[in-house]
């Protein structure tokens, strides 16, 4: 079942041993083929989980879990099964003419994972308005924009990080590397005078008061 001229991995040929071993089960052939090309057709992969994961079919193959039969058999991570899945179906409930295209239509393209994943959560979030929303799914669904395009495009419109959250944030390092500094300086074989030592020491307990006082 190897490909001539193509490098494959210890994973790939487990896989392909696997495929072998159980030929006479259609549906887990079916599975196991689509997750070693899953970059390239996760739409057909994650079709293919959800419906093992309806049909519980894990269990007829032996396995305790759905997590560990794809972890076992499929070597894929829990949170790429997650994401696989959470993708599939936000398309399925929100852009079904989206998703029997890109499986249905060899010519048609298929938004990347990561787009998918990225509109899925900036819907969640709520933050982008309507227009914005439909600007994204454009340029993911019709343009073939991948995740890391979307993220530069409408991140700040999608994901607005909250000023009080920023804040605390700053707050926080700016203790973390006071501290850190306090220590440093206060070493025996620290590279400064005594005098300066102690001047810095000095400000850097200002500086720590003024941001407790803050908080």
């Amino acid at each position: 079942m190897a490909v001539s001229g193509v490098v494959t991995t210890k994973t790939d040929r487990e896989m392909e041993d696997q495929m072998l071993a159980v030929a006479d089960d259609p549906e887990r052939v079916d599975v196991l083929a689509k997750a070693r090309r899953f970059k390239r057709t996760w739409l057909e992969l994650a079709e293919s989980l959800s419906g093992v994961y309806e049909r519980e079919s894990w269990v007829r193959w032996g396995f305790d879990s759905f997590e560990e039969y794809c972890r076992k058999e499929l070597h894929i991570k829990k949170g790429t099964v997650a994401k696989l899945l959470g993708s599939f179906r936000f398309l399925k409930s929100t852009a079904p003419t989206v998703l029997d295209r890109s499986l249905r239509e060899p010519s048609a393209p298929v938004p990347s994972l990561q787009a998918v994943d990225f509109i899925a959560r900036a819907t969640e979030r709520g933050a982008a308005d309507e227009d914005t929303m439909e600007e994204m799914k454009r340029a993911a669904f019709d343009d073939g924009a991948d995740g890391a395009v979307l993220s530069r495009r409408f991140k700040e419109a999608a994901f607005p990080v909250d000023e009080g959250e920023r804040r605390e944030k700053l707050r926080t390092q700016l203790v973390s590397s006071a501290r850190r500094l306090a220590t440093l300086i206060a070493e025996p074989d620290a590279p400064v005078s005594h005098d300066i030592a102690v001047t810095v020491e000095e400000s850097l307990g200002q500086l720590l008061d003024a941001l407790d006082a803050v908080n």
